[in-house]
């Protein structure tokens, strides 16, 4: 939505109409640009006082992929330093949970012969051996893991579980619960 903020409007926003990849463009480069430290949003990238309802709504490194994508139809890789920070907080909070029948392992290797291995972002083991690979997936690809590689687990490597990044940092205990109700199978 595009409109006029000026009282009784100046009619700009119609002057925009034909300028929407230019502005969306803009838009890119106003997220992409903010500071390392803004992990969501903050007031130089997407915050204002008149959205401060919604502050915990806003996302730049979602709104950022989301543009990307309009702009060239390819979906771009998500903030890998995000998805690590997001992996770890499900990690910890798997392991805080205390389960006797299950252990956690983070950055686990696994052979799948020929040599090749894969790395694992988070590796569930059952008591009874059976293996579960968690993999978050980013916001717009609901899953399909971050890293490609999980696709490549064949049969009888560990079942593939992939949670969205956005419910880790969201909704930590429903992402946590998620794993916990997929391993227990």
């Amino acid at each position: 939505f595009r409109y006029d903020t000026l009282a009784g409007g100046a009619g700009f926003a119609t002057q925009l109409v034909n300028r929407g990849p230019e502005l969306l463009q803009r838009a890119l480069q106003l997220m992409n640009a903010c500071r390392e430290d803004c992990d969501a949003s903050c007031y130089r990238c997407l915050r204002s006082f008149k959205n401060k309802f919604e502050h915990i709504l806003l996302d730049r490194h979602v709104g950022a992929e989301l543009l990307e994508y309009l702009l060239t139809g390819q979906l771009p890789e998500f903030n890998e330093t995000r998805l690590a920070k997001s992996t770890k907080w499900l990690f910890d909070d798997l392991r805080r949970q205390g389960e006797t029948e299950i252990t956690y392992q983070q950055n686990a290797s696994i052979e799948l012969g020929k040599g090749k291995i894969v790395t694992v972002p988070i590796l569930a083991t059952r008591k009874g051996g059976k293996q579960f690979a968690v993999g978050l997936s980013g916001p717009l690809t609901s899953g399909y893991p971050a890293d490609p590689a999980l696709l490549a687990l064949p049969t009888g490597a560990p079942q593939l579980i992939v949670i969205n990044e956005l419910l880790v940092r969201g909704n930590l205990p429903a992402a946590t619960r998620e794993v916990q109700l997929r391993t227990s199978v």
